[in-house]
């Protein structure tokens, strides 16, 4: 196995704000549009220098919503790498555009 992130040494500083966290979430159950959630979105927003972040369920949804925000449909082309999720260009395909795959290693 080749481990690419090793996720301990990124979140040992943080874990037990990480599992408090995770932990109220599910104890109240408002996973979806929640407090915890709202509190997310005027952060990250803060942070890009944004007036308006949206939490997505995954990284597919989020895909899709930023597609569909930017105004990408039918016959539009999206470059995109090949050493990708699938998601990546699904959600290309399903805003009825036309994923380019363009490789990013200048050495193949």
């Amino acid at each position: 196995m080749v481990q690419f992130v090793d996720l301990r040494a990124q979140h040992d500083s943080i874990r037990q704000e990480l599992f408090d966290a995770i932990t109220g979430v599910i104890d109240t159950s408002a996973f979806i549009m929640g407090p915890a959630i709202k509190e997310f979105e005027a952060g990250f927003a803060e942070f890009c220098g944004a007036k308006h972040a949206i939490g997505c369920s995954s990284g597919t949804s989020a895909l899709h919503l930023a597609l569909w925000a930017l105004g990408i449909g039918p016959g539009d082309e999206v470059i995109t790498i090949p050493h990708t999720f699938i998601a990546t260009a699904e959600a290309i395909s399903m805003r009825g555009a036309k994923p380019v795959f363009v490789d990013i290693d200048p050495a193949s």
